[in-house]
């Protein structure tokens, strides 16, 4: 499915509805899009059919759904078209009814025949177009195509408080659209936005994290535009604007205004993050280490006066933040040693032959995302002048090591632990993974050592005196 076209099989699901008596309405992204020139990914439909009818209609025809959400009306339909299998989000027209706070917990959901009633319950304008599949009659009762003419994000209610008080995480998704789109945001609601931002507490960590990963990725939502426009640094600078950062990220506050005295940085520690952030390449990973990568510098210019350490030091704050935002393991740990790593040869003073037992300690792969980062942390530094002459030292030699054969693991080395006790005639101990780690090092030096009878010659001359 491209931008413009519509499947045959989600015209075969409208002409269901149509004839149950129901107009099934694409909406969001469906109709958003095409008229932006940007592609479909999320297929999301509405009705005044209850979930309910939903269901029975799928079955009597055979179709396979799933009750997503069926409080709120959400049911999942799955289609298949001639290429692929799609899903299909079908909520049923709605007004909600909210509490307090920002949680997003409507206290009452009700079930509407009213299209213009569903559409003032949504977030923004230009999330709130509808598009009869079948005739392809568009409905805006928000001034939703005005918006999308002059590139603006702006509430369906007529007071933005109303929309952004009803659930406090819709200040993140203001700041995602924007960037992702490249909008800017009105005015009312971007102040809406600044004034009710605490509620951003009331979110669970799983909903931020997700709204914000999306803010870290946006570049890679719609990749081929625009050069120029810069949606990660826009999305933080805009999150940062209304006040979130200070909400949801105090360690990120604290670097404000820390001025960075030396010729190497044209931003404070704060605009740096953000600018190194956005230069990272597209995993997020290496948009969160960019982020906080250097978070430990207040605390270690307090401490001593100066910025040593803050490696370290950053290693514990970051950690704490990614356990409160509940990342993944796995996210965590690649996040994590680029952090505790970034400083490594700063200077670009390492030998050859240090940088090869180095970069096989780490494995080629983390060594390549650690020159690429140096990449980004001096592009993030501001400083056109300033070079990033280990990075392009350490990829080069990456590629050589490569192209030589050297191994990058133990387990790439032509050995066994087996086969050095035999060596040795050693029995299994920590020595024998000892001797193991200096082969490996030994053959990133020398690649074409790595091979059984040269690790045996060089295992011999590593036997541990007695």
């Amino acid at each position: 499915m491209n931008s413009y076209s519509i499947p045959n099989e989600l015209f075969e699901l409208s002409r269901l509805f149509k004839k149950a008596g129901f107009c099934l309405y694409a909406v969001g992204g469906m109709t958003r899009n095409p008229l932006l020139g940007l592609p479909v990914s999320d297929i999301d439909v509405t009705s005044a059919m209850t979930p309910e009818d939903v269901i029975r209609l799928c079955e009597r025809e055979g179709i396979k759904n799933v009750p997503k959400g069926i409080d709120f009306g959400t049911v999942e339909i799955h289609i298949q078209d001639e290429e692929r299998k799609l899903s299909v989000e079908h909520t049923t027209f709605r007004s909600d009814v909210y509490g307090g706070g920002g949680a997003h917990r409507p206290q009452a959901v009700r079930f509407t025949d009213d299209l213009a009633q569903d559409a003032f319950r949504r977030d923004f304008t230009v999330n709130a177009i509808y598009r009869d599949i079948e005739s392809g009659d568009v409905i805006d009762p928000t001034g939703g195509m005005k918006d999308i003419e002059k590139r603006l994000i702006r509430a369906t209610s007529s007071d933005p408080s109303v929309i952004l008080r009803d659930d406090g995480l819709r200040i993140m998704r203001m700041a995602r659209f924007a960037c992702q789109l490249g909008f800017d945001v009105e005015e009312g609601t971007f102040n809406a936005a600044r004034e009710h931002v605490g509620l951003l507490r009331d979110i669970s960590a799983e909903r931020i994290r997700d709204e914000f990963d999306k803010i870290l990725l946006s570049d890679m939502r719609y990749p081929d535009r625009d050069e120029s426009f810069e949606p990660v640094l826009t999305g933080l600078n805009m999150l940062d604007e209304v006040g979130a950062v200070t909400v949801l990220f105090p360690e990120l506050e604290v670097c404000r205004g820390v001025e960075q005295n030396t010729p190497y940085h044209r931003y404070d520690v704060l605009q740096h993050l953000y600018h190194t952030a956005a230069a990272a390449p597209g995993r997020l990973f290496m948009r969160l280490a960019g982020l906080f990568h250097d978070v430990g510098k207040p605390i270690a210019l307090k401490r001593s006066g100066k910025m040593y350490g803050h490696d370290d030091i950053g290693v514990v704050i970051a950690r704490e933040i990614f356990l409160r935002l509940k990342y993944p393991r796995r996210i965590q740990e690649e996040a994590l040693f680029i952090i505790q790593n970034h400083m490594y040869d700063l200077k670009n003073t390492a030998k050859e032959t240090t940088l090869r037992a180095h970069f096989a300690k780490l494995g080629y792969e983390r060594s390549v995302w650690l020159a690429r980062f140096r990449q980004a942390d001096v592009t993030g530094s501001g400083v056109k002048k300033r070079a990033d002459e280990s990075a392009m030292r350490w990829l080069k030699l990456l590629e050589t090591m490569k192209r030589e054969g050297a191994p990058f693991s133990l387990a790439e080395l032509k050995c066994s632990g087996e086969d050095v006790m035999r060596w040795l005639d050693m029995p299994a101990s920590p020595e024998i993974g000892e001797i193991k780690r200096r082969l490996l090092a030994h053959c990133a030096r020398i690649p074409k050592d790595n091979r059984p009878d040269r690790l045996e010659f060089v295992a011999k001359g590593m036997r541990p005196k007695r």
